[in-house]
C-alpha cells in the first residue's frame, strides 16, 4: 500500500471509459468489464487517493442491467467509503455545479455518510441522460451518495462551465468537467461562442486548473471532433475521454500550453489496434510550485488481446486458389498469437494433451487478412468463410466468431499534407473513419422516402447500434405512423384525392409537417420536465462576479470545516466557517481565434432545420406562456382524431384500406 501523501500534494486517480456491462451476456467475456472497475477502485484504495476522476462512460449503456449497476455500487462502497477523513477543502459553492440535483453538497461533506475517497465524475455519449427527465445513470449514482455527477450539460447550444474549488494545504485544484455532447452540435457551439468558463480571479496563477471532457479527439468525419484549440489556454491538464486507445504519458500542445492525457478504456469493447494497447489507470500528483508528476498503473485484470495484419500476396509459396494451403497457414498464425495470448498455459501436460484453459484466461485474438490479388487481373486469395474458420478455436480463444477479418486493401492515394492547427482545414477536408450514423445518412440522402423522416431513422439506428437500445427503431417508427395516420384523417384533402400518386405526396407533406410538429412537441415536453427540477441561479445563462460567495457562505455554515480528525470527532465538533470565498469572472470559448472564425460548419448541419428534419439533440429553450397556448391552440385542428383502440399494422395496410373506404 502506498503511504499517504503529503499534506500539500492532491493525489488523484484517473480512468475513464469502463464500460460496465458492455456484452454482459457473454458466456466468457460477460464479467470482464465489472471485474476490471473493481480493480480500478482497489487501486484507489490502495494507493489512498484523495479523489478519483472518472472521464465518462462508466457504464455502457443509459439503462445499465441490474447486474451492472449492483458491481458498481458494490466496488463504489467497498472501496470509497470508510473512516479514513478526505483532506480536501470545498472552497467553492457545490450548488452551482450540482444545481440540477436536490442534493448540492459534495458526497464527503454529507454528515450522514462515511466518504474516504470522493469520485468525481462526467457522463459519456454511452450512459447520457435521457428520458423526459434527463436523467443519466450517473445521477442514480449522484443521488446515493457514491459518485459526484458535475459537468452536465442542459443545452447544448448554451453552455455555461462552472468549476469545484478544492484546497489541501497551499496546494489549490479548480476541476472543470464538460459531459458528453454530440460533437457536431458542440463543434458549433464552440465556433459561435456559446461556451463560458467561469474561472477564479482571486490569487490568479495559483490554481492548478484541471479540465475533463469526453469528446471525439480526432476528426472522424468534418465536424464530429473536438478541436484542442477550442479549449481556452489558462488550462493546464486536459484529461481526454472517449478515445479508447490509452497513450500512457501527457501530450502537450504547444500552441494553448497546456498537457492532454487520454487514459483510454480499460475493457476493449472492439477488435481494432487502438483497443489492443496495454490498458492502464493513471495516478496524478499535484503540489504547488512543481510539476504535476503522472504515473501509469497496468491493470493485471485486463484480457489479453493480441492483433495482427498479413498479407496473403506477401506469403511466398501460397496460391490464390489453393484454399487448403492458404487455410493451414492461416490456422498457424492464429495458433502463434493464441501461444502468445496465454504464455506458458499454451504448453503440452506430460500426456501430450492440451491443458484446459479458464474462460478468464482465454485471449482475444484478431487476425486481419488482406486477400486482395497481387495485381488486378489476378484471382484473389480464397479464404474460408471468416466463421466457420473462428469455429476452430472453440476453447482456446474469447471470441470464437470473428478471429479473422478479411479485407481488401484499397490502392494508394496520395493525400495532402495539413497542419494539425488548422482548423479550416479540419472543418472542410479531413478524412477520416466512417461512423454507422455518417453512413446511414449519406445512404438516406440518396434515398427519397415518403413515410419517415431522414435524420430520425439515422438517430434511432445510432441509438441502436452505438447504445444498445434494443427497441429504439420499433418505437421510433410505432411512433411516426400513429402521429401520420392521426394527421392523414384528420386532413381534409385525403377525401379529394384518387390517385395513388397523389396520395403518397399528401404523405410526403404531412411528414415534413409532422416532423417539425412533433420534434416541438417532444423536446418543449422534455425541457418543461427538467425544468421542474432544475433553479437557475442567474438568468440567462450568466453568473455575478461573486459566484463563489454568498451561496458558499450559506453552504460554510450548513456545513462543518474538514480535517484530519476521525470521522466521528469531526461530525461532533461545531460548525466552521471556510476561508474568505473566491470570486469568478466569465470567459467566453476561444471562438475569436483566427483559423476558427472562417470555419464553415456543413451546409446539412445548417440547413437541416429549414428542411424540416428533426434535430433530437438539441432541446429548445422555454418557451413564453403565452406563445405556448398560440402554438397549441395553433396546433389543435391536427390532434381532433381520437386515438385509435385497434392493434397498430403496418402503414400501408392502413393507407389502403382508408383509400378503399374513400372510392366505396
Amino acid at each position: 500500500m502506498l503511504e499517504y501523501p503529503d499534506p500539500d500534494t492532491i493525489r488523484i486517480l484517473i480512468t475513464s471509459d469502463n464500460h460496465v456491462g458492455y456484452n454482459e451476456n457473454d458466456p466468457i467475456t460477460g464479467d470482464d468489464s465489472w471485474k476490471t472497475f473493481e480493480e480500478v477502485m482497489s487501486i484507489a484504495r490502495e494507493k489512498n487517493v484523495d479523489m478519483v476522476l472518472q472521464g465518462g462512460d462508466l457504464f455502457h449503456v443509459n439503462k445499465p442491467s441490474n447486474k451492472s449497476m449492483y458491481h458498481v455500487m458494490k466496488s463504489l462502497r467497498l472501496n470509497c467509503m470508510g473512516d479514513k477523513p478526505c483532506e480536501l477543502e470545498l472552497l467553492s459553492d457545490p450548488s452551482m455545479v450540482f444545481k440540477y440535483s436536490e442534493f448540492t453538497d459534495v458526497n464527503y461533506e454529507d454528515p450522514n455518510m462515511n466518504v474516504s475517497i470522493p469520485v468525481f465524475g462526467i457522463s459519456g455519449n454511452h450512459d447520457d441522460a435521457s428520458g423526459d427527465a434527463l436523467l443519466s445513470p450517473i445521477d442514480i449514482l449522484q443521488i446515493s451518495g457514491l459518485v459526484n455527477h458535475f459537468g452536465k450539460v442542459m443545452e447544448s447550444d448554451n453552455i455555461e462551465v462552472t468549476p469545484l474549488l478544492f484546497q489541501k494545504g497551499c496546494t489549490k485544484l479548480a476541476l472543470y468537467g464538460l459531459a458528453s455532447v454530440r460533437d457536431e452540435r458542440l463543434f458549433r457551439t464552440f465556433k459561435d461562442g456559446k461556451v463560458k468558463f467561469n474561472v477564479p480571479t482571486v490569487r490568479d496563477g495559483e490554481w492548478f486548473n484541471l479540465m475533463c471532457v469526453h469528446q471525439n479527439h480526432t476528426g472522424h468525419t468534418n465536424t464530429a471532433f473536438l478541436p484542442e484549440q477550442f479549449l481556452p489556454d489558462f488550462f493546464d491538464l486536459i484529461v481526454w475521454g472517449h478515445e479508447h486507445e490509452c497513450i500512457p504519458h501527457l501530450v502537450h500542445n504547444p500552441t494553448k500550453g497546456f498537457d492532454v492525457l487520454q487514459p483510454g478504456s480499460s475493457v476493449a469493447t472492439s477488435l481494432c489496434e487502438a483497443e489492443s494497447k496495454e490498458k492502464q489507470v493513471f495516478i496524478l500528483e499535484c503540489k504547488s510550485g512543481m510539476q504535476p508528476q503522472l504515473t501509469g498503473i497496468p491493470l493485471k485484470s485486463v484480457r489479453r488481446f493480441i492483433m495482427r495484419d498479413v498479407s496473403l500476396k506477401d506469403v511466398t509459396g501460397l496460391k490464390p486458389h489453393d484454399r487448403e494451403s492458404i487455410t493451414k497457414f492461416l490456422q498457424g498464425e492464429v495458433d502463434a498469437m493464441i501461444k502468445e495470448g496465454i504464455g506458458e498455459r499454451a504448453n503440452l501436460d506430460a500426456d501430450g494433451l492440451e491443458e484446459i484453459i479458464p474462460s478468464s484466461m482465454l485471449p482475444l485474438i484478431r487476425l486481419r487478412i488482406d486477400y486482395s490479388a497481387k495485381n488486378d487481373q489476378d484471382l484473389d486469395y480464397q479464404v474460408e468463410n471468416a466463421r466457420r474458420f473462428s469455429n476452430r478455436f472453440v476453447g482456446k480463444v474469447a471470441n470464437t466468431n470473428n478471429v479473422i477479418q478479411l479485407y481488401k486493401r484499397k490502392k494508394q492515394t496520395t493525400k495532402k499534407l495539413y497542419d494539425q492547427m488548422d482548423v479550416d482545414y479540419l472543418a472542410k477536408d479531413r478524412d477520416g473513419d466512417l461512423g454507422v450514423q455518417t453512413m446511414v445518412q449519406n445512404m438516406l440522402k440518396s434515398m427519397n422516402l415518403s413515410l419517415l423522416p431522414e435524420l430520425g431513422l439515422n438517430e434511432a439506428v445510432g441509438r441502436f447500434v452505438e447504445k444498445d437500445e434494443k427497441t429504439a427503431l420499433k418505437d421510433y417508427i410505432d411512433r411516426e405512423i400513429e402521429n401520420e395516420v392521426k394527421l392523414l384523417i384528420s386532413n381534409q384533402q385525403l377525401i379529394n384525392v384518387d390517385d395513388i400518386h397523389d396520395l403518397k405526396k399528401l404523405v410526403r407533406d404531412v411528414r415534413s409537417a409532422n416532423t417539425l410538429d412533433s420534434s416541438r412537441e417532444l423536446f418543449q415536453a422534455q425541457e418543461t420536465a427538467a425544468a421542474l427540477n432544475i433553479t437557475l441561479d442567474a438568468p440567462n445563462g450568466t453568473i455575478n462576479s461573486s459566484m463563489h460567495s454568498k451561496g458558499a457562505e450559506k453552504h460554510r455554515e450548513n456545513h462543518p470545516k474538514l480535517d484530519r480528525r476521525p470521522r466521528a470527532a469531526r461530525k461532533a465538533k461545531s460548525q466552521a466557517q471556510r476561508p474568505p470565498a473566491f470570486s469568478a469572472e466569465i470567459i467566453d470559448s476561444d471562438h475569436s481565434d483566427p483559423s476558427v472564425s472562417s470555419m464553415e460548419i456543413d451546409d446539412e448541419l445548417e440547413d437541416a432545420p429549414s428542411r424540416g428534419h428533426r434535430d433530437v439533440d438539441t432541446l429548445e429553450p422555454p418557451v413564453d406562456e403565452r406563445s405556448s397556448r398560440k402554438s397549441s391552440a395553433a396546433k389543435k385542428p391536427r390532434k381532433t382524431a381520437p386515438k385509435s383502440k385497434h392493434p397498430k399494422t403496418p402503414k400501408t395496410d392502413i393507407l389502403n384500406s382508408l383509400l378503399a373506404s374513400k372510392r366505396g
